[in-house]
């Protein structure tokens, strides 16, 4: 994929700073460019990240027979105690309008006769699971969410650009420095709103079925720009790979 690049002198001014390329960063990024001119940082490929290689389906309440009330209790049961009850209620109440975003955006879901495809698996109590061409539904968000990202006239896409740390004055986050790969070139962007996307919870583990380049270093980073954390015991009760 080709994506648009820009000269690269050493200071870059944005109004937001959007630092990985998964979903969640590539969605931030266009609801963001509304709003302002966004810098998307990615170390690797654009569409090199976790999100590419995820195989499993989006549950979401979309059938007729379906409420977002029903998936927050089957969520909740399954969850045994261990879910934020209020997580789990801005999760599955907004999850229809995001999906159908998704779609807005170009994503396409597996269909027959015109109609989604709703699966049923695990602790659901009803069909709710939409893949994309069966187990590629990471590959169809990337795909689809990349492309509008890659044409928008206000988003500016670094890849192969490496975040070193982040900018923190007086304990705020003004933005980061960064190395332009694989040359090294100094880099510094400058934005008043900085979001760091960047994954990399896998590579906790000495097994995982994860991608190598979400290696934690934003989580890193977050530390020193005072972001706040949480769930992460969590985290560690859910080993990607055995």
């Amino acid at each position: 994929m080709i994506t648009p690049r820009i000269p690269r002198p050493n200071i870059h001014e944005f109004d937001f700073l959007v630092v990985g390329s998964g979903v969640a960063g590539l969605f931030a990024a266009l609801h963001l460019a509304d709003r302002g001119t966004v810098a998307l940082v990615t170390k690797d490929e654009l569409t090199e990240c976790n999100t590419e290689y995820a195989q499993g389906g989006i549950a979401v309440a979309l059938g007729r027979d379906d409420t977002p009330a029903d998936h927050a209790r089957d969520t909740l049961e399954a969850g045994a105690g261990l879910c934020d009850p209020a997580a789990v209620e801005v999760l599955t109440r907004e999850g229809p309008a995001a999906v159908e975003e998704l779609m807005r955006l170009g994503m396409r879901f597996d269909r027959k006769a015109g109609e989604l495809v709703r699966g049923r698996e695990a602790a659901h109590g009803t069909r709710r699971i939409l893949h994309a061409s069966g187990d590629e539904t990471g590959h169809e968000v990337e795909r689809a969410l990349s492309r509008r990202a890659s044409v928008h006239p206000s988003i500016t896409i670094l890849d192969r650009t490496l975040m070193t740390d982040l900018l923190v004055v007086e304990g705020r986050c003004v933005g980061c420095d960064a190395l332009a790969l694989p040359d090294g070139e100094r880099m510094r962007f400058v934005a008043p709103v900085t979001i760091l996307a960047t994954g990399g919870l896998g590579q906790l583990y000495e097994v995982t079925t994860l991608a190598e380049v979400p290696d934690l270093r934003g989580g890193a980073r977050r530390g020193r720009g005072a972001a706040q954390r949480r769930g992460r015991a969590l985290h560690a009760r859910v080993p990607p790979a055995e």
